[in-house]
Formats: C-alpha cells, structure tokens, sequence
C-alpha cells in the first residue's frame, strides 16, 4: 500500500512540478540566469590575416541557473567598422547547474573582409554579435548578447 502511495505520489509531483519550475522560472528570468562573456585566459578572439586569413574565439558560458542546460546551437557575427566575419556551430555540450563552460568557435575569412581588418584595425574594437540556443527540462530559450572587446589578438594584420 505504502510503495502505490509513493509511485502515485510521485507520478503526480512529475506532472506538476515542471508547470510549476515554468510559471516560476519565466524566459527573462532564465535569460538572467545566463551569462556569456569573450574569454579571458590567454586571447579570447584571434584574427588571422594571413596567407589562409581565419578568425577564432573562446567563450565562457556562465550557468547560474538550477536546471543543467543543453546548448544546441551557436552563431556570432564579427563587427569591425562593418560586418567582418560569421560563426556559426551545432557543437552540443550539456552544461550542469552553477557552473562554466567554455566553447570554441573558428572562421574563415575572405581576401576583402582581410584587406578591410588591415586598413580598420585601429579604428575601433571589434564587436562581436552572439546568439546562443539552449534547451533545459523547463524551457528552451535564446540568450543574445553584443560583446566590446579589447581582448584581442591580430596576426599579420599590420598595414603595409
């Protein structure tokens, strides 16, 4: 008797506890809960103006909330005096509650979007445009962020 009590019990908790976590843990608060930032060990966002020109950045994705969330998809757009370059990944990684993670993104460029870093290289810092999605057991959500940067580091890309 004691153990249908229990399975009963708990059926019915599973079917109300996620309507709950929904109405207490709203899109915006769950946007709150995520915090992504440019790397800050080392360089977080290389540009590469070279022979094969390309372009690389870490970021950190802070999970503040008490739910594992699941990313599902990854694009950035690179804004230096103009659009510069495009990120874009399906690379999935589960990130479990109050925790870190970081992600790798890498581009290539073309001969103008090169030609355009080495003459605007000192104009301005690069922004850097990005659009996470993610899914969790309450909700999926898309967390949007401009970032400015200073962290950055230029290969060949000198004017000559």
């Amino acid at each position: 008797m004691f153990e249908t009590l229990v399975s009963w019990t708990l059926k019915i908790l599973s079917k109300i506890l996620p309507f709950i976590f929904r109405r207490i843990y709203s899109s915006t608060k769950m946007l709150n809960l995520v915090e992504v930032t440019i790397g800050s060990e080392n360089t977080g966002l290389e540009v590469n103006c070279g022979e094969l020109p390309s372009s690389q950045v870490w970021l950190e994705i802070t999970n503040l909330s008490p739910f594992e969330l699941n990313l599902i998809g990854t694009e950035a757009i690179l804004y230096w005096v103009g659009r510069v370059g495009e990120f874009s990944s399906l690379q999935r990684l589960a990130i479990k509650p109050h925790s870190k993670a970081r992600i790798h993104l890498e581009t290539s460029l073309n001969e103008l979007q090169s030609v355009h870093i080495k003459k605007n290289h000192n104009l301005n810092r690069p922004r850097l445009y990005v659009s996470l999605y993610f899914e969790s057991s309450v909700r999926a959500i898309n967390k949007v962020r401009d970032i400015e940067t200073s962290n950055i580091s230029l290969l060949n890309c000198k004017s000559t």
